[in-house]
């Protein structure tokens, strides 16, 4: 390695999972590494849903994506829920990003990225993939006003984004450091509200 070459750097960030009324259900633990203009994400989560010891729900993810000076170039995802487990994988050739998931093949483009909270773009309207599944849908993202929030008792302020997918079955919120890292972030679904909060 060459003398004075800069080192890479990363974080790792632990968030809770709370979902109402089963209280807190699980983590959702994530590394980022940041080589240059080289981006490594990945991501682990367990979430256990259960009421008088009965388990009503499990999921388990485990994740990894690659961006090259902001274009996502690789994807790996497994998403296990309930005990049945879904692959989803993705790579970039050419002008093209290939996702190939149980529901087959698609050709996205260049600048897909994955819906995750660490990939919320600036407002308006753009494709991502979503990384259990596979499916390409359009999102519209808005906000971005900053705010604060408290966590663990500690202040923080954050710029706040609201996106929703263009059929109007998931929306989500997050907040992010000046550092563009989620403190927190919702997901509502069908099923209610879970909130992810960092705690670590």
């Amino acid at each position: 390695m060459m003398a004075g070459a800069a080192r890479a750097a990363e974080q790792h960030l632990t968030y809770t999972v709370h979902m109402s009324p089963y209280g807190t259900i699980g983590t959702y633990r994530t590394t980022k590494q940041t080589d240059g203009s080289d981006t490594t994400i990945t991501t682990e989560a367990h979430i256990k849903v259960s009421v008088a010891g009965v388990v009503l729900y499990r999921l388990e993810i485990s994740r990894a994506e690659r961006q090259a000076a902001g274009r996502l170039v690789y994807f790996h995802g497994v998403t296990t829920e309930n005990g049945n487990a879904t692959e989803v994988n993705g790579k970039a050739a050419g002008d093209r990003f290939i996702i190939t998931s149980p529901n087959g093949t698609v050709a996205a483009p260049p600048t897909i990225r994955t819906s995750d909270p660490w990939s919320a773009g600036d407002p308006g309207a753009e494709l991502v993939f979503m990384p259990d599944t596979g499916a390409i849908t359009r999102v519209s993202t808005s906000g971005g006003e900053q705010t604060a929030i408290t966590i663990g008792g500690n202040p923080l302020q954050v710029r706040r984004y609201h996106i929703s997918t263009a059929d109007g079955r998931e929306q989500y919120e997050i907040w992010m450091d000046e550092r563009r890292t989620p403190v927190m972030f919702n997901i509502v679904d069908h099923d209610g509200t879970t909130t992810f909060t960092m705690v670590k």
